[in-house]
């Protein structure tokens, strides 16, 4: 495994090997204003698969999950890695520095293999493992005490949910709030949005009807914007009823109230669209 820094310019300026003793399966990573984290998670492929000319992946429940630290332009030397509860996580959510801590957010799989689901068959098949439900994903925190080497851990939310966002300019710093998408049942979809306050542990629940889903949900800070979540929540829907799509524009600061804009796309698109958000004055 590999870890690159690029400029503003778009040249690579940093280049380093993270050593792993084969080849896993990082999906994301994450960043403080002076750290990059990457992780060794023990849901990887399987060697003897691989060296048969196939892909199959396993969860090694005995081994932990490790967190490689290494400062933003360091060298393979000065990583520090630290050890958790086994897991798979797809997305981070932040990452900042708090005195001798680094703390990471992200969505804690609780059962990476869906152990214990029945198995669907026919045009179904393997479509049971994609069940969020099933993978038991939950907001999760982890802190790495670079003085001690210590990590501590707590889960953050008991409900069901992927895709974190939060407002780009606290990206590496210090943020209140997250915007997931909640998971539905049964399906690799999800039918609300969640504004998540990780200082009073509130959530604020956006319910899409049923047979409507979101995707990745991004915040767009407003120009001249005084508050964390001064701004608006962009996502895309995806309606089975009446075979169609919609941009929908929230408040960030008040959700659950009624839609700012809908704006009709010219044909229906896939649930669990990823997402960014740049204002123009940066492009």
């Amino acid at each position: 495994m590999h870890y690159g820094l690029v400029s503003p310019e778009c040249q690579l300026t940093n280049y380093i090997d993270i050593p792993v003793a084969s080849p896993r399966l990082p999906h994301d990573m994450a960043f403080t204003e002076n750290y990059a984290i990457l992780n060794d998670l023990p849901l990887y492929w399987d060697v003897d698969s691989l060296k048969e000319g196939h892909f199959s992946n396993r969860f090694h429940r005995n081994e932990p999950s490790r967190f490689a630290v290494v400062p933003r332009k360091g060298k393979t030397e000065d990583i520090r890695w630290f050890e958790a509860d086994p897991t798979f996580v797809l997305h981070w959510t932040n990452a900042y520095e708090e005195g001798a801590e680094i703390v990471l957010e992200g969505v804690f799989q609780h059962n990476p293999t869906a152990r214990g689901v029945t198995r669907a068959l026919g045009n179904m098949k393997g479509f049971e493992t994609l069940d969020m439900n099933v993978l038991e994903a939950r907001a999760h925190r982890w802190r790495f005490n670079l003085q001690t080497g210590e990590c501590r851990e707590e889960s953050l939310s008991d409900t069901c949910s992927e895709f974190p966002m939060i407002n780009g300019r606290h990206a590496g710093r210090k943020h209140r709030y997250s915007y997931n998408a909640r998971c539905a049942q049964g399906l690799f979809a999800f039918d609300g949005l969640i504004k998540h306050d990780l200082q009073s542990g509130n959530e604020t629940l956006v319910e899409m009807p049923k047979g409507v889903f979101v995707s990745e949900t991004v915040m767009a800070p407003r120009d001249g914007s005084t508050g964390e979540d001064d701004g608006y929540l962009i996502t895309f829907t995806t309606d089975l009823n009446n075979n169609c799509s919609e941009c929908l524009v929230l408040d960030a600061g008040a959700p659950n109230k009624e839609p700012i804009a809908r704006i009709k796309l010219p044909e229906r698109i896939a649930s669990g669209t990823h997402s960014t958000w740049a204002p123009l004055a940066d492009l």
